[in-house]
């Protein structure tokens, strides 16, 4: 049963939210607890009548030729109707020794894959599969198809390497007998444009072009009619780019609505798909639209206007103003991740169609290939779930990795009380906006003032027994690590080997000898250097160790690109152990002071601005976590000298650095008072509310994530596992891809580097190893404390106020906000 609501708390924590955002001079509305739902169904029992779908995954044979290697393939759905599906495959197939090809004369197409397949609907087969190869010159590719009035109209894209010119053209072939009945130039002029988008409303087509010739980037609309007249629209707005047109949205049979980025958000235009007259609309009449989740746009027959989130499948209602979920993939059991990614083919009430390609790469193998899959859902008359209680499992933006969604179906389909239930309820409460942002400052201000935002709204609900059940991927909201907000998972992982397991990382996540989130996949967050440089504890610096090495090795120019108030939340959050326990904040110690001089003496104010970095030709490597997942920057291979950041997700990037730095083989932690070693951030997490309406049994889903199959296939995905076992046998399959294809696949022919090449074996396993072992703290930033000390430390660093004034007031404002949430 959930535990009763600690209401008083509550109410101070929702004052303690306002007072701090106010000192924070937060822009943004308050949001509410909810996003895509209003409230958690957690507790409610599931009924006969409960909303449930059978489905049907069909295995489409697209017929490539088996005897050849493919390297890789990509499907994606050109249109359907009544009788029939139709997709198009473009690829691969594995070209051989390269080092023997004539690249003069080598022809690319007679490795291509371009088919256009005819799925019948009744018998599930391929009735038809086009091979427009051979409509495709050499060095051509087949960019897009679309299908409209029984015929497939195909857009080919074309090079001259002697004129140097490109061009397009658009095929159209009939899809009984494959042939073509017609071919239209394109070119790349007024008179045949290039179509960024394509979009179906009805009887009506609209085609965008983006336009950057003028001063400021613009859009051109192309309506064509029922007849086949087309009608040219220009949007354009002086001292104002237009950025992108996502999707074209039908409104009624006469109206479309073209929302139009603009940089921080939209305008509005209506169209008159009759007359071509378009106007542009009051923004408050849209601001409805949450475009972020418009993915995959389907058009039906009546104009109603449906698309796939990552939580389902939504509607929207211009009549009432609002996007209305219509299947929820909690009521089926398909992976949800694949679902996620699949287009609408067909839809109505009781039944419809996804489908789309599902990739599945293996990031140590140079092929990769994806399989097309379509699923049939038809309404089951009764929920073969009916008598489970729901428990609810909130994921950021709804976002659940493969292998999870796997387990979450494992589980509902194994536990005969309890059933969970995927939400992404709190997603509404992002609102953060990083259009504008030109430094790794402003980066770290928006991010820390929306995960305060979010991380009060959970603990709010939590304390009011509003909460989840289960919470994925939030070990970053380091304001939850309590026994307010969560409950305590020790018992539920047992005593864990630590010659089996990372006891190591698991330990750093906890708070006060708790383990509130329990790590499954992480980051090693450091300075990757040569372990020459490391300091006198071997896997860190301390303050002086690093201001030596500042100075003497990187001549003066640090590779931690923050300014004086952001650089030190940085070394606070790796030492906020010292600074804060049992609820207690204490920054009076030397430590506390140790960080601040350093920070003062050795940092400038303000990062760099990202344009600076760009022209002093620095790059800028990240990784930052988005959701529950981790978007991984593109790197320059080039040597970036003795040391750089790390955000080391995964082997391949701790071998891709050491090619950087031509051998570097240690990650080292952050400036210290104590000289500690690298960071944990965990980006696959798991945690159980204080308030869930079971815990035992939400336990139970826990326990299943440390399976040594689980684990092993997030190993094998290049990940940082928990399980060590997994993680050298994954290392060894890493290493040897490394010191073949691979090598070249990441770096470049050794003729075309400007270092050596390196030898991977299992002494860089055994480095790693040895690296995650040192890590001893986790990245779990409290964001709300994070920004009183961003808005408090400035005036030590600046010289306006002595390190004791400001730590007198700063601790005061910690401790209140400490002993506000109890």
């Amino acid at each position: 049963m959930k535990k009763t609501p600690i209401k008083a708390i509550s109410v101070i924590l929702a004052a303690s939210m306002m007072l701090s955002f106010a000192a924070c001079n937060k822009k943004g509305g308050s949001g509410s607890s909810s996003g895509s739902r209003e409230k958690s169904h957690s507790g409610n029992k599931i009924s006969a009548d409960t909303p449930w779908f059978n489905s049907n995954i069909l295995d489409v044979n697209l017929k490539l030729d088996t005897d050849r290697d493919v390297e890789y393939t990509y499907e994606s759905l050109v249109g359907a109707d009544k009788d029939r599906i139709i997709i198009m495959t473009s690829g691969s197939y594995k070209i051989p020794d390269e080092a023997n090809i004539d690249w003069e004369t080598f022809n690319y197409n007679e490795y291509a894959i371009n088919y256009v397949s005819v799925i019948n609907r009744a018998s599930k087969k391929v009735d038809n599969q086009i091979d427009l190869t051979e409509s495709i010159p050499d060095g051509g590719y087949l960019e897009s198809a679309r299908y409209e009035d029984g015929k497939i109209v195909a857009k080919i894209y074309s090079y001259n390497e002697t004129t140097y010119e490109a061009s397009y053209k658009e095929i159209s072939i009939d899809i009984a007998t494959g042939k073509t009945i017609d071919s239209v130039d394109l070119g790349m002029n007024e008179d045949g444009v290039y179509y960024e988008r394509s979009f179906t409303l009805g009887d009506y087509r609209v085609d965008t072009e983006t336009n950057w010739e003028g001063e400021n980037g613009s859009y051109n609309l192309y309506i064509t009619s029922p007849d086949g007249n087309q009608t040219k629209v220009e949007l354009k707005e002086a001292g104002k780019d237009y950025y992108d047109i996502p999707v074209v949205l039908s409104k009624d049979e006469n109206t479309a609505v073209v929302p139009v980025s603009v940089g921080g958000g939209f305008k509005y235009f209506e169209l008159d798909l009759k007359t071509c007259e378009i106007k542009e609309a009051d923004e408050k009449e849209y601001e409805w639209l949450d475009l972020d989740q418009c993915y995959y746009p389907f058009t039906d027959e009546d104009g109603s206007v449906y698309f796939t989130t990552s939580v389902g499948i939504s509607k929207i209602n211009f009549n009432k103003k609002c996007m209305e979920q219509v299947f929820d993939f909690s009521w089926c059991n398909v992976n949800r991740s694949i679902l996620s990614n699949l287009e609408i083919a067909e839809i109505s009430d009781d039944s419809f169609i996804l489908c789309g390609d599902n990739y599945n790469g293996n990031p140590y193998q140079m092929s990769s290939s994806s399989e097309f899959v379509l699923v049939e859902f038809n309404k089951a008359e009764t929920n073969p779930h009916a008598g489970k209680t729901i428990l609810e499992l909130y994921s950021p933006y709804g976002y659940t990795q493969d292998k999870i969604a796997d387990s979450i179906l494992k589980f509902n389909e194994e536990n005969k009380e309890y059933f969970i239930e995927v939400s992404d309820r709190y997603s509404s409460l992002d609102d953060a906006d990083y259009s504008d942002i030109n430094s790794q400052d402003q980066y770290e201000q928006i991010s820390l003032t929306s995960d305060a935002k979010l991380s009060n709204q959970l603990a709010m609900d939590i304390l009011n027994g509003e909460g989840p059940d289960i919470l994925m991927n939030v070990s970053y909201y380091g304001q939850l690590n309590s026994s307010n907000y969560l409950t305590d998972l020790s018992d539920y992982i047992g005593n864990l080997s630590s010659d089996k397991y990372f006891t190591n990382v698991i330990d750093a996540s906890r708070v006060d000898g708790k383990l509130y989130n329990l790590p499954i996949c992480f980051v090693v967050e450091g300075i990757h250097t040569d372990a020459k440089y490391a300091g006198k504890s071997g896997v860190g610096f301390t303050t002086k160790e690093y201001e030596k090495f500042l100075n003497e090795t990187l001549n003066g120019n640090d590779i931690v690109n923050s300014g004086q108030a952001y650089y030190f939340a940085k070394l606070y959050t790796a030492m906020a152990d010292k600074f804060i326990v049992n609820g207690k904040a204490d920054f009076s110690c030397s430590e506390f002071a140790d960080l601040a001089e350093f920070v003062k003496n050795n940092v400038p104010e303000n990062a760099k601005s990202y344009d600076e970095m760009y022209e002093e030709d620095d790059w800028v490597d990240a990784s930052y976590a988005v959701g529950a997942s981790i978007t991984k920057a593109d790197m320059g291979y080039e040597s970036v000298g003795p040391a750089m950041e790390s955000y080391c997700y995964g082997l391949s990037s701790y071998l891709t650095e050491i090619v950087q730095l031509q051998g570097g083989m240690a990650i080292l932690g952050y400036p210290s008072a104590d000289g500690r070693g690298p960071l944990v951030e965990p980006y696959i997490s798991v945690a159980i509310s204080a308030q869930a309406n079971n815990p035992d049994a939400c336990g139970e889903f826990v326990k299943m994530l440390l399976s040594d199959e689980l684990q092993r296939d997030f190993a094998m995905n290049d990940n940082f596992v928990i399980n060590r076992e997994a993680f050298r046998e994954a290392g060894k399959v890493c290493i040897d891809y490394f010191n073949k294809e691979g090598y070249e696949s990441y770096f470049g022919y050794d003729d075309n580097l400007n270092q050596k090449r390196i030898k991977f074996t299992d002494e860089h396993i055994d480095a790693m190893e040895n690296i995650i072992v040192s890590c001893s703290n986790t990245n779990s930033k409290d964001s709300a404390i994070n920004l009183i000390l961003i808005e408090e430390m400035p005036a030590y660093f600046s010289g306006q106020k002595d390190l004791k004034a400001v730590v007198e007031i700063a601790q005061d404002r910690v401790q209140k906000v400490l002993d506000e949430r109890g």
